[in-house]
């Protein structure tokens, strides 16, 4: 019997999620690599804009993402929507990296060097640094789950259906979450999305 030839990454990048992750099963590790090409920058993405102001990395948030994946992949047999998971695990380990000590304050998407720029207002790059300091730190304050809605919804552009499998929720829990999350932030005096 002649082994299976192994596809090119335009054949799986081709296949649908379900056969990708059949392949992941049957120990291709190609079949894996098509995953993380096909989810890499939205969930990089989706980490960014959950760590951001928190000094910890997203790069090394969904890394760690990722090895858990393959893993919960391999240990399973059960169908599963792979997008909403791979969601969930990056948000659950955006939520621990959160939680752990920080090991020093990152520069949100280099506001600090927008002060320095030579011809930069510096009153008014001063007063937009303060203005998203405020509006970081008032969603960094917000419950998990109203973030984690507010992020995925407002700032990916999800629909409110992907979100609540996201979250493993309702439609109408998400869209609750999301405008609870609005509110606080309005009350905070940030400017919600």
């Amino acid at each position: 019997m002649t082994p299976t030839p192994t596809p090119t990454p335009i054949m799986l990048d081709r296949l649908p999620d379900e056969r990708l992750v059949a392949l992941v099963r049957a120990e291709r590790d190609e079949a894996f690599t098509a995953l993380v090409r096909r989810y890499r920058e939205p969930l990089l993405a989706y980490a960014r804009r959950m760590l951001h102001g928190s000094g910890q990395d997203p790069e090394d948030v969904l890394q760690e993402a990722f090895i858990r994946a393959h893993a919960g992949l391999c240990a399973s047999d059960a169908p599963m929507a792979v997008r909403p998971w791979l969601y969930t695990i990056v948000r659950n380990r955006c939520l621990d990296a959160l939680r752990s000590p920080l090991r020093g304050r990152a520069d949100p998407e280099g506001e600090l060097a927008a002060l320095a720029a030579p011809h930069a207002d510096p009153a008014g790059a001063y007063a937009r640094h303060v203005e998203i300091e405020a509006l970081v730190s008032a969603v960094a304050a917000l419950p998990e789950r109203q973030r984690a809605a507010l992020v995925l919804h407002v700032l990916d552009g999800r629909p409110h259906k992907e979100v609540a499998g996201t979250l493993h929720t309702t439609v109408q829990a998400t869209k609750s979450l999301v405008i609870r999350a609005r509110a606080a932030l309005a009350e905070e005096g940030g400017a919600a999305a």
